[in-house]
């Protein structure tokens, strides 16, 4: 009969097989952890596309019946636009803080479930992080992909081997950024008040 093996014949000390295998209820944890994150960022990245697409909608609405059916050079024209376009230009200043808002919480959600990606040995959100880190221009790509890898060097490679593919090389990812977009439609908006206003006054 063969005798149980004991604690002292494991060539690996106990801290490193804590480390490279965690318990069983830890991968739980972890596994409820990451869809909890990862639903709380679906949550406020449809937040804020639902709220941008209502504020975007309601000011070309509000802009297209000023701009066609109030005649210029009038006093109650300009008292008019002044009114509702501040109006419109503070609720639109409101929810870009709001959405700033939000982002920061969708960067600690994604920073959290990267780590959680890198200990269970998933890939899916380091590498959307990367795609949205990176940049074509001055070869940024390597630089972040030793960050996000944090000394993980099949990963490292991963990331890397990911931003020479095609699918890794968006058009004008500078331009392309969601986030970016976003934080700067709502000056846009409160710009095409201002200039509604003086073509009216």
């Amino acid at each position: 009969m063969r005798e149980p093996r004991q604690l002292g014949d494991d060539p690996m000390p106990a801290e490193q097989v804590a480390m490279k295998v965690p318990p069983r209820n830890r991968w739980q944890v972890l596994l409820v952890e990451y869809e909890l994150l990862d639903a709380y960022w679906a949550a406020l990245h449809a937040r804020t596309w639902v709220s941008g697409m209502v504020v975007v909608g309601l000011s070309m609405i509000g802009i297209t019946f000023q701009a066609t059916m109030m005649q210029s050079g009038i006093e109650e024209t300009s008292r008019m636009l002044a009114l509702i376009g501040g109006i419109c230009s503070l609720i639109t200043f409101g929810w870009w803080l709001l959405i700033r808002r939000m982002f920061a919480a969708q960067r600690v959600a994604e920073y959290r479930r990267n780590e959680i990606e890198r200990e269970l040995g998933m890939r899916s959100s380091l590498y959307l992080t990367f795609l949205r880190q990176s940049r074509k221009f001055e070869n940024r790509g390597t630089t972040v992909a030793r960050q996000l890898a944090e000394g993980d060097n099949e990963l490292e490679q991963g990331l890397r081997d990911f931003g020479l593919s095609s699918e890794g090389k968006p058009w004008m990812p500078r331009l392309m950024s969601e986030r970016l977009v976003w934080s700067v439609m709502p000056w846009l908006l409160i710009a095409a008040w201002g200039s509604l206003f003086l073509m009216k006054a």
